[in-house]
């Protein structure tokens, strides 16, 4: 048997979240999606800067959200502006994590798009425009960086180094932005400094993340996420240190438009009475936001099973079944899976239920039933 028996064009429940924006959909958990929105409609519409702690049990869908909110056009086409959504893993393995989480951050923010931003800028205060990078840039040095980004023209031309060939001047861009401040990309930019310390880098990120929010004419707010926070403590404690000062100094260089997600997994709820202890006391005092990723009740549990089954990525209209629209299952088996996996995370559900229908398959069940499921309990680790 294929899918196709089940009516199916493939297996609707992924094990790991996908990054595809084709592949990225959300189904169910209507709940936790309107407190994403509203939180996300909130910061659209004020200016103040924020941290927001998204938290919950292994599973829950943390880094799904995530990957929806930053990969598809979710917010855009739901609240009809332009936002920044970028991205990135907590860095780990590294002794300079600063460093680290700059060269993944313009890696999301895109060294092409960027310039075009800048460009966008440019044309929409004309005169005015580096006056607004040097107001809202902390670091002269880093302003004249950031100016000369901009003046770069689409051609790669560049008046500013006519003794070089032409992407000479970009290339140097390129480097100094993930952190490459050799001499040789110095002197071609003409700089005097690198960036040769943390805060030069927040200097870096606040006065591109000011420029290009300025006013909320390019972008009406930055969403930046950052996955798997919990594993800051599996860093050494100057490490974890140094990187929540890091956190701490670009949201206070950054007073308006920055919205940082922290998707944070709970190891034991004692976890949620102190987070001073794992992001510091200056951070954790500016992280008074919390979005709860809470365990669905069976009845939600039940609704994302079956619009995962119905959505178009994965049935065919036509093929939906006005009698049974949880085929190949019914909805007393579903039932029956949903009461007897235990912990209902989002993760648990989406393995339970892709290995049911490959176990239809094999043994060319024409309907998974609470009896054929009951049969094969032993071979699914998740109901026993």
């Amino acid at each position: 048997m294929e899918f196709a028996d089940f009516k199916l064009l493939n297996n609707p429940f992924r094990i790991s979240p996908s990054m595809n924006p084709e592949e990225l959909i959300w189904v169910g958990m209507n709940k936790l999606q309107k407190k994403l929105d509203d939180r996300i409609n909130l910061s659209i519409k004020t200016s103040p800067s924020n941290i927001i702690i998204n938290w919950g049990i292994y599973g829950s869908g943390k880094t799904h959200a995530a990957n929806y909110y930053t990969f598809t056009d979710h917010i855009s086409s739901t609240f009809n502006c332009e936002t920044k959504n970028i991205r990135v893993n907590l860095p780990r393995g590294s002794k300079d994590p600063v460093l680290l989480f700059l060269r993944a951050l313009i890696g999301q923010l895109n060294f092409n798009t960027l310039y075009e931003d800048f460009q966008k800028l440019k044309t929409e205060y004309q005169g005015d425009t580096l006056k607004i990078i040097e107001k809202n840039t902390p670091d002269s040095i880093i302003a004249d960086f950031i100016k000369k980004f901009l003046n770069q023209d689409n051609s790669l031309s560049n008046s500013l180094f006519p003794e070089m060939e032409a992407n000479a001047p970009i290339d140097a861009m390129k480097s100094f932005l993930v952190g490459d401040t050799s001499k040789s990309v110095l002197n071609k930019l003409n700089m005097p400094l690198g960036l040769n310390d943390d805060e030069q880098i927040v200097n870096l990120l606040s006065g591109i993340f000011n420029s290009i929010s300025f006013e909320k004419k390019i972008y009406k707010a930055i969403f930046l996420w950052i996955d798997e926070f919990e594993d800051i403590v599996t860093l050494p404690k100057s490490t974890q240190e140094r990187f929540t000062t890091f956190l701490r100094q670009l949201l206070d260089k950054t007073p308006n438009n920055l919205h940082i997600f922290l998707n944070f997994t709970l190891k034991g709820f004692d976890q949620c009475e102190d987070l001073s202890i794992v992001l510091g006391e200056a951070l954790a005092s500016r992280a008074k936001i919390r979005i709860d990723f809470e365990e669905p009740s069976i009845e939600e549990a039940i609704n994302y099973v079956t619009e995962h089954l119905n959505h178009p990525n994965f049935r065919e209209k036509n093929h939906i079944d006005a009698a049974n629209p949880y085929y190949p299952f019914n909805e007393q088996s579903i039932t029956f899976v949903i009461e007897n996996i235990g912990r209902r995370s989002l993760r648990t559900i989406n393995e339970t239920f892709s290995l049911l229908i490959e176990l239809g398959l094999i043994h060319s069940k024409t309907l998974i039933t609470k009896e054929f499921i009951s049969e094969i309990r032993d071979e699914v680790p998740t109901l026993n």
